[in-house]
């Protein structure tokens, strides 16, 4: 496969503060090279750089990440006659919005893998953590305005949107997947529960995005960043429930966020992200 890995090296705002060291980090660590031994091509390394005319600022900052990686995605998958398939390393969860936003008019469905709902809107939130409303920012249920700049934004349906392993919920974010069409699949249904549910989704003429939030890694594993979440999943369930979404659905492109090196103190989950990305690229997407 020809693969474009583009870093988007922010977390709140910050190039390369605490999550957002994580892309730079995984390419030191030999990402590259890995691919290319797996017989996989790398065409490309791009880093998505905020407008430097501006003042870091978390919302201003997200959403301009957001336009350039748009940009840069539909870019990447209209290369050549192929394409290649743009594999996102961000250090936060609403660079989904970019990544999306490239794969559009295709219509599209989200495959995303993580401990949390990242489903809170600026009306539910307690903490005030953009982050924390990434998915909900995909389905439209927030930041309309400033969606709306991305090229190419569309919201995904909440029945296209499949919710993998979030066992660390706020009241709201519950109580919005209780009353919404979202597909939400506990730890304990991933990967036995998963070919039954998706072969009875619609996808005909859908291109996948499989977001992988590496905190929804059980700990054991490794301490995927600050906020870590017990009761998650293996790395063997993992790479399974990856498979089963790739037999399903061909994927349009991924990403790998929230990876903190500081708190991956003996490595655990950076060898882990490397075998998870094995699993979303193989025999391709």
């Amino acid at each position: 496969m020809d693969i474009q890995l583009l870093l988007v090296p922010y977390d709140s705002g910050q190039r390369g503060w605490r999550c957002g060291a994580g892309p730079e980090h995984l390419v030191r660590a030999g990402l590259p090279a890995h691919l290319q031994r797996q017989g996989h091509i790398v065409t490309a390394i791009h880093i998505i750089e905020d407008d430097p005319t501006y003042s870091p600022a978390e919302i201003r900052t997200a959403f301009e990440l957001a336009r350039r990686l748009a940009t840069t995605v539909r870019s990447a998958r209209t290369a050549r006659t192929a394409g290649h398939f743009p594999l996102v390393l961000s250090g936060n969860c609403n660079t989904a919005v970019g990544t999306l936003s490239g794969l559009t008019p295709a219509r599209r469905a989200t495959f995303w893998f993580d401990a949390h709902g990242d489903c809170n809107t600026p009306e539910t939130t307690t903490s005030g953590f953009l982050d924390g409303m990434g998915l909900a920012m995909t389905m439209g249920l927030c930041w309309h305005h400033l969606g709306a700049t991305v090229p190419g934004f569309q919201p995904v349906a909440a029945e296209a949107t499949f919710l993998m392993g979030a066992r660390d919920l706020d009241p709201p974010e519950a109580a919005l997947l209780q009353g919404s069409a979202i597909n939400s699949i506990p730890v304990s249904q991933i990967p036995e529960g998963l070919p039954g549910l998706l072969a009875r989704a619609p996808f005909a003429d859908t291109l996948g995005y499989l977001h992988l939030d590496v905190d929804v890694l059980d700990p054991a594993v490794g301490h995927a960043n600050y906020l870590p979440a017990p009761n998650g999943l293996s790395l063997p369930h993992l790479t399974a429930a990856i498979a089963v979404v790739r037999a399903r659905v061909p994927l349009g492109a991924a990403a790998l966020t929230s990876y903190s090196p500081e708190d991956d103190h003996d490595q655990g989950v950076c060898r882990a992200a490397f075998a998870a990305i094995d699993a979303i690229v193989a025999n391709g997407a």
